[in-house]
């Protein structure tokens, strides 16, 4: 294979966090250590954990683009504000990007983050062939679920008519996706999208990953409570998440008193979770432990027995790769990124048409697990196998070898 000198557009990008910013760094430091010499741009937020990260590694440079005139301050005023700071800082990069292919020649240029379609990149404009994504930005809440939203369920209206104009009105997206030479989608409904707003070429691949490192100090736990079912809930406490749903199954658990949940994760959604499990009286079957460090998560993964995840908007989420590889079973819905990562052999997916036939299954399916912990056991196996092969370094050597070259 022939390496190539790669232009990395990564507005995200901060190897000391997780999500975005995380992924957008383990792009640029994986694909240098796999060879590659990268030439990656991106804010000066994680410029300080950046630097440490990359010391020792001559494949990746790091080239700092901001906003002048204070104007960076743009992104903490409004949600509109925030995309109107990607889209100048997109521009900003593309001109930078621009001087620099004329100095050094580049093969290709690659976005990563911020990973969604209507926001796009103007790296399509360099004349060299372009790769966008993984992205996602075709995902849906379920209307059927809008009451777990609370009186946020207007705002998730206001994000999805601002994703219509984007598509319409943004220069970084449609000319983008027609021209780009590949658009990676993380999830079916993104890739439909893609297509349909003419993209030439469109693949699915999952943005999530692991660091082999991950797997040094970590086995798949040997799970032998016979009496206990402990399940387990983590994330941000956004209205998207659904972490109202999760009491709505708990309620109905409440018979069966030797299952019980751990809560990990804060947010917006805290009053009302706090309410509504004083209102069903969950207070001995539900332990909230808050915002924890991740090191701490991790102690959790490894001393529960399943994995609930029920965000109603989600495009590829690395939670369950993380808990698969501490051999959790993923108990989640038939939706968006979750959909393509779980099935029968993993956990289980259940339908999102009515809220009442989810809430069903999903109790149905713990007190299977419950009463078989033989199937406990297969399921955590083959979510542990799953996840060893989930690398970033096998990432990095699928997308260099069929998508570079």
């Amino acid at each position: 294979m022939v390496n190539k000198k790669v232009i990395l557009s990564a507005y995200s990008c901060d190897p000391s966090k997780g999500s975005e910013p995380g992924n957008g760094f383990n792009w640029a430091d994986q694909l240098s250590k796999y060879g590659h010499q990268v030439y990656c741009i991106t804010t000066s937020k994680g410029k300080e954990a950046i630097e440490e990260a990359r010391k020792n590694n001559p494949n990746l440079e790091v080239a700092y683009v901001d906003l002048p005139f204070g104007l960076d301050k743009m992104y903490y005023w409004t949600q509109l504000g925030m995309y109107m700071h990607y889209l100048t800082w997109q521009w900003l990069a593309y001109r930078h990007a621009k001087q620099a292919h004329k100095k050094m020649n580049f093969d290709l240029t690659h976005h990563v983050t911020w990973g969604s379609l209507q926001q796009g990149s103007f790296m399509y404009k360099l004349p060299i062939p372009f790769i966008f994504g993984p992205a996602g930005g075709g995902q849906k809440a379920p209307e059927a679920f809008k009451h777990y939203f609370n009186q946020h369920w207007t705002t998730e209206i206001k994000r999805e008519k601002i994703s219509v104009l984007l598509q319409k009105l943004n220069p970084a997206c449609k000319a983008m996706i027609r021209r780009a030479k590949i658009v990676l989608a993380t999830n079916l409904d993104t890739l439909n999208m893609a297509k349909a707003m003419g993209a030439k070429n469109v693949e699915h691949i999952l943005d999530a990953a692991l660091p082999s490192t991950f797997f040094e100090d970590t086995e798949m736990p040997t799970r032998n409570n016979k009496t206990e079912l402990k399940l387990l809930w983590v994330g941000r406490f956004l209205p998207r998440k659904g972490i109202l749903l999760v009491l709505e199954v708990m309620n109905e658990l409440k018979k069966h008193p030797n299952i019980t949940l751990t809560v990990v994760g804060d947010g917006e959604m805290r009053d009302a979770f706090l309410t509504k499990c004083k209102e069903y009286e969950l207070e001995n079957q539900i332990n909230w432990v808050g915002k924890v460090p991740f090191a701490q998560v991790k102690s959790y993964y490894a001393s529960h027995d399943a994995f609930f995840f029920t965000s109603l908007r989600d495009s590829s989420p690395a939670q369950l790769i993380e808990a698969m590889a501490f051999g959790l079973p993923i108990i989640t819905l038939d939706l968006h990124g979750q959909s393509l990562m779980v099935n029968s052999d993993k956990g289980i997916k259940v339908s999102v048409q009515k809220p009442e036939k989810t809430i069903e299954e999903l109790t149905n399916f713990i007190v299977k697990l419950d009463h078989n912990r033989d199937e406990l056991l297969r399921l955590s196996e083959n979510a542990y196998l799953y996840a060893k092969d989930q690398t970033w370094p096998k990432k990095i050597k699928l997308v260099s070898e069929r998508f570079y070259q």
